[in-house]
């Protein structure tokens, strides 16, 4: 534990970082846009640890994630440093007062109650702390400090790459692969063709490998299967054949996904725009039932857009036990 002239200066340096953070908190990056409106904004029910693999996400956000995480580092060095303390009692007393910024942030409409905050948060607090508790040599000294440091910034990138593998696993890992027309289906109807018919697309041939939505179906026409949180996402191909184009049709196809009485994903497929054929890949996580809904504003009675392969994933075990947890936890909240 820090004593005398260091214990002074390091308490100076701590009280001027702590209002540098709290000024990035509550006055920095523009929060007093955050005041136009006037609703409190929170989320109580965790999505995962915010870190990232930078790959395959935009840097702000990434770089965003890679701060909150980063930013608390030196108060798990810094604070066991100068207050003799148990991890224990560290960590409830960071959670604590970090809890209680989220709070004011919310209630000052200067930003938002975010539990996913307060977890990334303590997670670099608990970085810091277990970097000074390695070191046990020179605390007192410059080359213990940079020793400390150094410790510090090698536990963070090992978490960071910890956290990033879950969250890849939790985001884009999956299960057995399953036939969207295997499942019950509980409202509406529709027809799958069974002989798997191909046809033509932009000038191509497409032959269907899994299911091919039959073109017996209504022009518009809405059905509804039962996932039972089952699946992590839900994929396929989604066209207008070319022969309904080269037959004058100047219609509108649109599909609508619709999870659980939202709406989450939508396609517009139009000959004339020249967008008659285009993919999808939906996330479904924790969703109980998936509605289709398939809508054709062109006079002719045939149907007009047909979809292909369509498939859900279901999810691996991971993503089943975080699911769980948040239904629980909207029953609390």
């Amino acid at each position: 534990m820090y004593q005398g002239k260091l214990r002074k200066i390091t308490i100076i340096l701590l009280a001027l970082y702590t209002v540098l953070t709290l000024y990035f908190l509550y006055i920095g990056f523009n929060r007093a846009s955050f005041l136009e409106d006037s609703s409190m904004r929170y989320s109580l029910i965790p999505e995962g640890i915010p870190l990232h693999f930078p790959m395959g996400r935009s840097f702000q956000l990434w770089f965003f994630e890679l701060g909150n995480f980063v930013a608390f580092i030196p108060f798990g060095i810094v604070i066991p440093l100068l207050f003799r303390c148990r991890f224990i009692r560290f960590i409830t007393l960071f959670i604590l007062s970090i809890t209680i910024v989220e709070i004011i942030q919310m209630l000052s409409r200067l930003g938002s109650f975010d539990i996913d905050d307060i977890i990334i948060n303590t997670l670099g607090a608990a970085v810091g702390f277990g970097a000074q508790r390695l070191v046990r040599r020179d605390r007192d000294n410059f080359k213990g400090i940079c020793r400390i440091f150094l410790t510090a910034i090698v536990l963070a990138i090992g978490v960071i790459a910890i956290a990033g593998g879950i969250n890849h696993y939790l985001e884009k890992g999956g299960g057995e692969v399953v036939a969207l027309n295997q499942l019950a289906l509980k409202d509406g109807a529709v027809l799958w063709d069974e002989t798997l018919s191909s046809f033509t697309s932009v000038q191509k041939k497409v032959e269907p490998q899994i299911n091919v939505y039959s073109r017996n179906n209504t022009r518009t026409n809405e059905f509804t299967y039962l996932l039972n949180g089952k699946y992590t996402r839900m994929a396929g191909y989604a066209a207008i054949p070319d022969d309904v184009i080269n037959a004058a049709s100047d219609g509108r196809s649109d599909i609508i996904f619709i999870a659980d009485g939202i709406e989450i994903y939508s396609l517009g497929l139009s000959a004339e725009s020249g967008l008659n054929q285009d993919t999808f890949q939906i996330p479904l996580n924790g969703v109980n039932e998936i509605t289709i809904k398939l809508m054709n504003d062109d006079p002719n009675p045939a149907t007009n857009a047909v979809m292909w392969d369509v498939t859900l994933t279901e999810v691996n075990t991971g993503q089943m036990i975080i699911n769980r947890m948040k239904e629980k936890l909207k029953t609390l909240f």
